[in-house]
């Protein structure tokens, strides 16, 4: 008798610690997700050890390209120390640095062709240090570079062979309504006005506040298969957002207003 007791409280034990392992592997993992820092899924996306090439897509169909390419600066430092007189060790790599390049062309809301390339480069506690963003629709380009150190933005656009710059201060941001009327709103908002997109002042005056940005746990799915993911999610000029990445930090899925997508081309396979 009592080796049946015993024998049925290792059963049973072993049916709640499977229990349990399964449900912290898979049962949590709902399609809400449970919420993750927001620092590891950004630690990840700055270190992926591969670029993420996807399709944009205007609800569905195929509207263009870009090329998400994070990098990490590295620098070889070599040891002081002398283990042997016939052995030298090693370099040892140190990161300095991060960057973040996203390129690519798409047409969209029956405009010509746009063009883009924006990068951002970072400290290695992982603050911004310089901005650049160029968008190109002919006959126009916009250009717009940022500076942590010198606390500037300088803002350029080029429009049918004439040039226009203006170099603003961070505090400048402070204000939206004051810096629409310093650019020309009717040129600022062009841009956005053909992705479907025309804020508002309320909504500029909203955007100037912080952006809060949520992490989540969450599932991808490729064919017949699900993959395990992470969900990034954020209101924008009162849009919702959102950004899936593989567990290493690959881009997989992003979501803008108006059904506009970025698609990985893995999914192309499927």
């Amino acid at each position: 008798m009592r080796s049946r007791i015993f024998f049925l409280a290792i059963v049973c034990f072993w049916l709640v610690m499977n229990y349990l392992l399964w449900r912290s592997q898979w049962g949590s993992h709902s399609q809400i997700g449970n919420a993750v820092p927001v620092a590891v899924v950004w630690e990840k996306i700055l270190s992926a050890p591969d670029t993420s090439s996807m399709d944009i897509f205007d609800h569905d169909r195929k509207v263009g390209i870009c090329h998400w390419i994070p990098s990490t600066g590295n620098s070889r430092l070599s040891s002081d120390k002398v283990i042997a007189d016939d052995f030298s060790p090693d370099d040892v790599e140190q990161v300095t640095g991060y960057s973040l390049t996203f390129t690519g062309n798409a047409t969209l809301a029956n405009s010509n062709r746009i063009g883009f390339e924006a990068s951002l480069e970072l400290s290695t506690n992982r603050t911004w240090k310089t901005f650049h963003v160029r968008v190109s629709q002919h006959p126009t380009i916009w250009d717009v570079r940022a500076a942590a150190a010198s606390q500037k933005i300088t803002v350029s656009v080029e429009d049918h062979g004439a040039h226009w710059q203006k170099t603003l201060n961070f505090s400048d941001l402070h204000n939206p309504e004051k810096l629409m009327e310093d650019l020309g709103a009717a040129t600022s908002l062009s841009l956005l006005a053909g992705m479907g997109m025309t804020p508002s002042m309320e909504s500029l005056t909203n955007l100037a506040g912080s952006v809060n940005l949520e992490a989540h746990e969450d599932w991808m799915t490729f064919g017949h298969s699900k993959a395990r993911a992470y969900r990034l999610e954020t209101v924008l000029l009162g849009r919702h957002l959102y950004l899936f990445t593989s567990r290493v930090g690959e881009i997989l899925w992003v979501e803008f207003p108006d059904k506009i997508t970025l698609r990985n081309e893995a999914f192309e396979h499927f």
